[in-house]
């Protein structure tokens, strides 16, 4: 349990709460562009895959 304590303590000196908001700035910073480019992603795979399929039963 000490370990944890010590580690708890250290970061709680190095980490403030200005760099996290800065954190939670850049993550939502970049959701509009990664949520649109997963969702393609995901239809291009969807795509491929059912062009595959009719080409095997054809």
């Amino acid at each position: 349990m000490d370990t944890t304590t010590t580690v708890t303590t250290v970061l709680s000196s190095i980490v403030k709460a200005d760099m996290l908001q800065g954190v939670l700035g850049e993550i939502t910073g970049i959701l509009p562009v990664v949520i649109p480019v997963m969702i393609t992603f995901i239809a291009v795979r969807k795509g491929i895959s059912f062009l595959q399929n009719i080409l095997h039963s054809a």
